[in-house]
């Protein structure tokens, strides 16, 4: 209860005091006089009687309303309370969700920072792949052409190795033919010779002329293909 309510009630309780106090004073008063007026008396005192009741009655209809103001104000200061604390939820959340925003600002800006260098490292790769496919290339040229050379030179090491036995069986062959010239031309010889034996030993020579200048030839070529090789 309200101290302004709390002052009012002992107020309005003496004031009915002293009507009814009044009222039988005033009822005593005139029963000592005895005179002959006693039906108006007993009016009297029902009509105050009436009014104390009335009086008594708007008492408690003012308790009633005081009692009302009471649940009300307690309401009023419940709700207050309830608002104040809602009011202080609502802005912790306020100062949440903008907390919340400023991370997810950061959060965007990292983001996009990694991002861009995500960009630029895969730029970074992707010419290094380009440099390593045109030096993978490169390579596979040099490995082929090397294996050419390769193949050449073995192939030409094979001509080499041939025309040089060719020569060394010519040489044989020449020598044989040379022994018969030489006895035709002497003309001391027992054995059967003839011209022959030296058309065949010039021919023999002839040959073994032009394998040794194909066998110079082939090793000419040989040098260069080594060279080549020397240079991979």
């Amino acid at each position: 209860m309200s101290t302004k309510a709390t002052s009012k009630t002992p107020l309005l309780l003496s004031l009915l005091a002293l009507i009814v106090g009044g009222a039988i004073g005033y009822g005593v008063g005139v029963k000592v006089e005895q005179n002959s007026s006693a039906p108006n008396l007993q009016a009297c005192q029902q009509h105050i009687k009436a009014q104390a009741d009335q009086l008594e009655h708007s008492a408690e209809q003012y308790q009633a309303l005081v009692s009302d103001s009471e649940d009300q104000s307690k309401q009023l200061e419940q709700a207050t309370t309830e608002l104040t604390a809602m009011t202080k939820l609502v802005e912790k959340q306020k100062a949440d969700f903008a907390q919340q925003l400023a991370s997810l600002a950061q959060k965007k800006q990292q983001l996009s920072v990694s991002q861009k260098k995500l960009e630029v490292t895969k730029k970074k790769l992707d010419t290094e792949v380009v440099k390593l496919k045109t030096t993978t290339n490169k390579q596979q040229v040099v490995i082929d052409k090397s294996q050419q050379y390769f193949e050449r030179q073995a192939e030409m090491q094979a001509n080499v190795k041939s025309t040089q036995a060719k020569i060394v069986e010519l040489q044989q062959t020449a020598k044989g033919f040379k022994k018969a010239c030489d006895e035709f031309k002497s003309g001391n010889s027992w054995n059967w010779v003839s011209q022959k034996d030296c058309d065949n030993y010039d021919q023999q020579l002839g040959l073994l002329k032009n394998k040794q200048a194909i066998l110079a030839t082939q090793q000419q070529a040989l040098a260069v293909i080594n060279d080549e090789i020397g240079k991979k």
